[in-house]
């Protein structure tokens, strides 16, 4: 099982989706917030699970949930630092 590290950025990142959606649908957020967490956890097992963009050093990578991007870094010890999730409306490419 390979370790799996937040940055502050991509822990604010979630808690701003959370807030977002809980303005208007409380249960709703919940239930996302706890699936994209599961989603992340499947890279524990899987880190080389997302699409990894091009041209990049180190090696960046896009998890996909829904509607919802999580942008992550793999590192040479196989490490995956979870880099910030956001709405795939507005997920900018890094290449």
């Amino acid at each position: 099982m390979g370790a799996l590290k937040w940055t502050a950025e991509a822990e604010a990142s979630l808690r701003d989706v959370y807030n977002h959606i809980a303005q208007n649908r409380p249960t709703t957020a919940r239930r996302t917030i706890e699936s994209i967490l599961n989603k992340v956890e499947s890279l524990r097992e899987a880190s080389d699970l997302g699409h990894q963009f091009p041209h990049r050093r180190p090696a960046v990578r896009k998890l996909t949930y829904g509607q919802f991007q999580v942008a992550y870094l793999l590192t040479g010890d196989r490490q995956v630092i979870v880099l910030g999730v956001f709405h795939g409306l507005i997920f900018l490419p890094l290449n």
